[in-house]
């Protein structure tokens, strides 16, 4: 039972702008996951009910980044990214989705993305929110 203190905040935390770069599948097409401008991607979140709005571009933080850039006081905006992660001696990926984080952390993980349990322990160790997708 929730207290009357309690407020469950409601956010899309799979989302991409330009800065995501072309898709992996459809590269060949030179398709973008996102045509999108990041204030595009804001304002959308916020006329579809979000709470609060991140974007997740591919191996990106430029697109949070140019949001608060032009934002620099939006408190309902944090940044984050999704991570492509390999997985050690196997040919398989992963992508991390990795909520508010900063661009030191971004840096910092670009190295470890080799092997994606490193990177999560590395998200753990800095206490970021993360899930697989």
């Amino acid at each position: 039972m929730k207290s009357h203190h309690e407020r469950v905040l409601r956010a899309d935390l799979h989302v991409h702008s330009y800065h995501s770069g072309y898709a992996g599948q459809l590269n060949f097409l030179r398709a973008r996951d996102c045509y999108s401008e990041p204030e595009a991607v804001y304002r959308a979140a916020k006329a579809r009910g979000m709470d609060i709005v991140t974007i997740t571009d591919h191996d990106s933080i430029d697109g949070c980044l140019e949001f608060l850039e032009r934002h620099p006081d939006a408190d309902d905006f944090f940044i984050s990214e999704e991570i492509e992660c390999q997985f050690p001696g196997v040919s398989l990926r992963a992508h991390i989705g990795a909520y508010g984080m900063n661009e030191r952390i971004h840096r910092e993980i670009q190295p470890l993305r080799s092997n994606l349990f490193e990177a999560v322990a590395y998200l753990r160790s800095e206490g970021v929110f993360y899930a697989l997708n």
